[in-house]
């Protein structure tokens, strides 16, 4: 709705080539609160004037030599492309009244006046003029609107498009049926599903894990970090590790399935030769300690040494090197920073407590080590044979 001020401060120009009835009409629209008036007796200047400053009504007498109100409302159509000419004609001929609404008028006052019919036509023509800009306005407002939002939707597909891209390998979205329909990476190769939803070929798949995966699916379930493998046919096993969840429709119904993953074999690779160069530690005769050199703390020890010495490898690493025996702070401050300034190995002799009371004679050789410019110390330790 439009308010009362919002009417009165409208832009009206009144053309006519009787100043008379200029004055009439003037004087009118000020007596009832219009304030925003321009008139013109030469009908000649009305386009320009009107493309100049876009008024809201446009109060036209249509019977004026040299260029009557048709001709005006031709030339006005050329600036209105949206085709809404905000013209009220003024005629006396009863004839002209159709011609002048087809020629594009929105409505027409009679001569003589009838002054309530004109207040009234006028004051309804600039309610519609105004709503029909308010409307024009709100539409380019929403237009706008939605290309921003379109935009902001895009740069934010964009933007998870690449962190999809950065943290995983690939990405994959299958329908119902299980057939790929969008994928980014080498999907069929690594995941393992051919594009109609079979499985494809090359190497074979652990079977469990696989069922893992395909139980996951087949129950409509997310599933996070899952990691499954295959032989190749040189003898290497290849890991890889997924994450997917279900898709579903407005109307809750499923619609398929969307993840991501990665091959991960360098990792487990490294997780495995960790894990058989623990075990090859744990095993040898030797105690082996690890001992953070500036938090003169244990790092980490092997199995012998955690027998040797009677406590489980927790124990040992909750329990300070002086209370282990190996030496007080000063003492083991001097021999570290010795080895660490480029010194040889130095064998260490001493009894140690064992776990529930007893005690152990044992040589512990020392050496430094420097490891991403951290300096350690490993301790071979040994049973001295000469105690």
């Amino acid at each position: 709705m439009l308010e009362a001020s919002e009417v009165l401060n409208a832009s009206i120009l009144i053309v006519d080539d009787q100043e008379a009835n200029v004055m009439l009409l003037e004087q009118l629209l000020r007596n009832t609160g219009y304030t925003r008036i321009t008139a013109t007796t030469e009908p000649r200047t009305v386009a320009g004037l009107h493309r100049q400053h876009r008024y809201d009504l446009i109060l036209l007498d249509l019977q004026m030599p040299e260029m009557d109100g048709f001709a005006v409302m031709d030339a006005l159509r050329e600036i209105e492309t949206d085709s809404y000419l905000p013209v009220l004609v003024i005629t006396a001929q009863p004839g002209h009244k159709l011609r002048a609404l087809q020629s594009g008028a929105k409505d027409f006052v009679s001569k003589p006046f009838d002054l309530v019919e004109v207040q009234t036509r006028i004051h309804n023509m600039l309610e519609v003029r105004l709503l029909h800009r308010k409307l024009a306005h709100y539409n380019q407002a929403l237009e706008q609107a939605v290309r921003e939002r379109t935009a902001e939707l895009r740069t934010s597909e964009a933007r998870y498009q690449r962190f999809t891209e950065l943290s995983s390998d690939w990405y994959w979205e299958q329908d119902a049926q299980g057939t790929v329909i969008k994928h980014s990476g080498p999907v069929q190769e690594m995941l393992g599903i051919a594009t109609d939803g079979g499985v494809a070929s090359g190497g074979d798949w652990t079977s469990a894990e696989r069922a893992q995966i395909d139980a996951n699916i087949a129950a409509r379930q997310p599933f996070l970090d899952l990691v499954y493998s295959r032989s190749n046919g040189d003898g290497s096993k290849q890991y890889m590790q997924v994450s997917g969840e279900p898709m579903f429709d407005l109307a809750s119904r499923f619609s398929g399935y969307r993840g991501v993953g990665q091959d991960i074999t360098g990792r487990m690779r490294s997780v495995e030769q960790a894990t058989i160069f623990r075990s090859a530690m744990d095993v040898i005769d030797q105690g082996i300690c690890l001992v953070a050199h500036h938090g003169k703390r244990l790092l980490d020890v092997n199995a012998t040494a955690c027998r040797m010495l009677g406590y489980t490898r927790q124990e040992m690493l909750d329990l300070s090197l002086e209370k282990l025996g190996i030496g007080d702070a000063r003492q083991l401050e001097a021999l570290f920073e010795a080895l660490a300034s480029g010194g040889d190995s130095h064998r260490q002799a001493l009894v140690t407590p064992r776990s529930g009371g007893a005690t152990l004679a044992i040589l512990i050789d020392w050496r430094a080590l420097q490891i991403f410019g951290n300096w350690i110390m490993i301790g071979v330790i040994g049973a001295d044979p000469d105690a």
